[in-house]
């Protein structure tokens, strides 16, 4: 009889392994690998920038952990949308926990940063956000991960701990591993006062390492009613794989030309209904701006920014960027800050004027 139950309860054992294909099986030891379709309720819409680029983008997926969604602000929320012209947008590479983002928050939120105007409706696009802990998978074979940046308060608030302190809505894609021996995946994320909707994620041509363009859309009022405005957040590469002479390689305006054309297709085509797109990150510009193409692609693009700080915002030079291409009846402007709040980069401020009739 202890024969018999043993066999049965094998074959039970094998039977339900059996009824699970091996992707299954894969992805909850490496869960960036299914590329959920949704998160708490929200759609989420997966892009590939070269689908040729499949095979090593799985294996930088395979260190890392799902997509955060912190959806609901933990603060009171107006009845309606924010007017755009009250909305203040910046971009920001917080070199993970080294970038103070509770500070920053605070300075607009005292007006601070706006000549003394509070600011009370804003959107981050942030570069090399990050998350440690339990949602980042094992190490496993057949993986990629990227150098570790190893923060000097290895106990400070990582993205998802940060949004829900401030009481932020907060869509977080890792890129990477940030470094085999860490429980800890970096990439680009987008927090905001407003609710997030319309959640994208682009993986960019593979260069060197898998990077994600993070994509979402809050509602905003304008002089026509409610809108939606379309917000990107990227960080493209600053060279290309050593296995193509990288010095000779600029990956960056294949990268470039994969978010354009997102932003061709809907809802990213600024449609009747939306008030515009907003593009933002650090886009690694060796040459600091002019003269290069992926900077040259956006600014093209960008048939709604008006005054643009062309002062240097990392050591390097001119890296970090604000592009707008909005609906008839905006314009926007973006300078930098003086202040880059523990990162090596300065953040870059964008804010709204209706132009002039």
């Amino acid at each position: 009889m202890r024969i018999l139950s043993l066999a049965l309860g094998c074959a039970c054992l094998a039977l339900a392994c059996g009824s699970r294909t091996a992707s299954e099986l894969e992805n909850e030891s490496a869960p960036c690998l299914a590329r959920p379709a949704s998160l708490d309720g929200q759609p989420v819409a997966w892009h590939q920038g070269n689908a040729n680029d499949a095979a090593e983008l799985d294996r930088w997926c395979r260190a890392v952990g799902l997509p955060i969604l912190v959806a609901s602000p933990a603060v009171p929320r107006p009845t309606s949308p924010p007017p755009l012209d009250e909305l203040v947008i910046v971009t920001w590479n917080a070199h993970l926990a080294e970038g103070r983002l509770e500070e920053l928050v605070r300075a607009l939120r005292s007006g601070a940063l706006t000549s003394g105007r509070a600011v009370t409706h804003f959107v981050l696009l942030i570069q090399e956000a990050y998350r440690r802990g339990a949602g980042v998978p094992a190490f496993p074979d057949n993986a990629r991960t990227a150098f570790g940046i190893v923060p000097r308060d290895p106990h400070g608030s990582d993205a998802h701990a940060t949004a829900q302190s401030l009481g932020l809505s907060m869509w977080y894609v890792p890129s990477m591993r940030n470094g085999s021996e860490m429980s800890e995946d970096r990439g680009s994320a987008i927090f905001s006062t407003e609710p997030l909707l319309d959640l994208r994620a682009l993986e960019l041509p593979f260069a060197r390492q898998r990077r994600v363009t993070v994509g979402a859309a809050i509602d905003v009022r304008t002089k026509r009613g409610v809108e939606r405005l379309l917000l990107l957040s990227a960080h493209l590469e600053p060279v290309s794989s050593p296995k193509t002479l990288w010095i000779f390689q600029n990956p960056r305006t294949g990268q470039v030309r994969a978010i354009l054309g997102l932003l061709a297709t809907p809802p990213f085509n600024a449609p009747a209904g939306t008030a515009g797109v907003v593009l933002g990150g650090d886009f690694n510009t060796v040459r600091g701006g002019d003269g290069e193409s992926a900077y040259d692609l956006a600014r093209q693009w960008s048939t709604s920014l008006g005054s643009e700080d062309r002062r240097r915002t990392h050591l390097m030079g001119r890296l970090d960027y604000l592009f707008f291409r909005l609906t008839n009846g905006w314009q926007a402007g973006a300078r930098r800050l003086d202040e880059r709040f523990g990162s090596d980069h300065y953040p870059v401020l964008g804010q709204f004027v209706a132009s002039p009739p």
